[in-house]
């Protein structure tokens, strides 16, 4: 094998040989040389490929995380919406109302300001709708193909975008939800105003304290207005500590969210390439497994092909010798004096029922003992036999005429014809002979000692 490998290179080494008489000699280390760096050139672009399969990878995986988290965020701002817009009108809204002032602002705030604005929304969206598309163009088009850094920070973007107004959905769905568990649902609110009522009502309170208090004069609006625009100074003053320490707040989380996405993208690389390392590996494993079980199921049927032939002599030799066991019985003594009724020859044979219906002498027929049922291992079948042997009697009486056996010509046992007054002994020899018979009869016909 390993000399049919060479031989190519042999072959090349010989013709550089014979063509360089007037240019530099290539050497085989020359055109070793050559092989590795085409080996190693085609390694390099294999892992190019990888790597910029994984970026595609990461990618996508970044604009199908972002389209998830703004369907969520849409979802769950329409139901925010619609349980504000319930409250407004509802009996849990005119509970809440009782709390004061400042569940009436929070309201106000809710209805002055969404949460979300549906132009972001509806931005985001169709720019992660455009990258979906876009990547299903991509995955079919050449292989190579890696995402612009701008359109990854875009896709990064609309994702923390997406993040961070799922937490400010969250504080609002909070402050609800606990707002809401505090009421006294089995308080009657049958005559109380609506929520929306209320908040109508204090602002035109306001607006009306407003007038009141420009007409009394610009000093006397001042006085009066003062402990309120101290007070909502101080508001002002805490609301900008409170928006200020969750742009903070914000602003940590996005850093800590960016540092999470960004070990996430190098461990999916990893990973990447740790999975095509480990298919290759695993590729180069079942290629030598294959070569492996080929060369065993070669060696296997092998082994049973000289098995089978072994199986086959041997059993031509156990059957030679299991004839030859066979004929040598045949030929002793014991047996043909224990079947000499059978052996010798004579013109009746068993099914005959008259005397002279055959001219030729022969031994007797071994189907027809079988089809006379004397072979049968039961008690009518050794009857039969009996009667053969004895040729007196039994149970086939249209053997006999006058009490005389029609079988006249062949040897006879003489046993008693009447079964009941057989001893065990003889029924014993009996039930033996007729077993030699049932063994030794195919033999015995092949040796011409029986008629077929």
């Amino acid at each position: 094998m390993q000399n049919y490998k060479q031989i190519p290179l042999l072959a090349i080494t010989c013709l550089a040989v014979c063509c360089g008489g007037a240019t530099a000699q290539v050497t085989t280390d020359d055109i070793r040389q050559g092989a590795r760096d085409r080996v190693h050139g085609t390694l390099a672009e294999q892992e190019q490929q990888a790597y910029a399969r994984s970026l595609l990878v990461q990618f996508e995986t970044r604009v199908n995380q972002a389209k998830t988290l703004i369907e969520q965020v849409e979802q769950r701002h329409a139901a925010y919406r619609q349980q504000m817009d319930n409250l407004l009108v509802n009996d849990d809204g005119k509970r809440l109302g009782r709390k004061g002032q400042a569940v009436a602002m929070h309201f106000i705030g809710y209805m002055d300001q969404s949460l979300i604005e549906p132009s972001e929304l509806a931005a985001k969206k169709a720019f992660v709708e455009q990258m979906l598309s876009f990547l299903e163009r991509a995955k079919s088009g050449p292989a190579g193909y890696v995402p612009q850094p701008e359109r990854v920070e875009e896709a990064d973007d609309a994702y923390l975008w997406a993040r961070s107004r799922s937490m400010t959905l969250s504080e609002s769905e909070s402050w609800l939800a606990e707002s809401l568990s505090s009421l006294d649902r089995t308080a009657n609110v049958a005559g109380d105003p609506t929520l929306k009522e209320q908040i109508d009502a204090y602002r035109a309170t306001l607006r009306q304290e407003w007038l009141v208090l420009q007409s009394r004069g610009k000093e006397a609006a001042r006085q009066a207005a003062a402990p309120v625009m101290e007070e909502n100074a101080r508001i002002a003053e805490l609301e900008s500590a409170l928006l200020e320490a969750n742009q903070k707040l914000s602003f940590a989380r996005q850093q800590n969210e960016q540092q999470r996405i960004d070990f996430e993208m190098r461990m999916e690389q990893r990973r990447v390439e740790l999975r095509e390392r480990l298919a290759a590996s695993q590729r180069e494993m079942d290629e030598r497994l294959a070569a492996i079980e080929r060369e065993n199921k070669l060696a296997e049927a092998e082994r049973m092909r000289r098995d089978a032939e072994a199986n086959v002599v041997a059993r031509d030799i156990r059957e030679d010798a299991q004839q030859t066991e066979l004929v040598a019985k045949c030929n002793s003594p014991q047996v043909k004096r224990d079947l000499s009724p059978f052996l010798a020859e004579g013109i009746w044979q068993p099914g005959d029922r008259e005397s002279n219906a055959r001219l030729d002498m022969a031994p007797m027929s071994f189907s027809k003992i079988q089809a006379d049922g004397a072979l049968a291992d039961d008690p009518n079948g050794l009857r039969g036999f009996l009667e053969i042997v004895n040729a007196r009697g039994g149970q086939k009486g249209y053997y006999c005429k006058y009490g005389v056996h029609y079988d006249i010509d062949r040897p006879k046992w003489g046993y008693d014809p009447n079964w009941d007054k057989l001893t065990r002994e003889q029924i014993q020899e009996a039930r033996r002979v007729q077993s030699q018979l049932r063994e030794l009869g195919p033999t015995l016909v092949e040796l011409e000692m029986l008629s077929p």
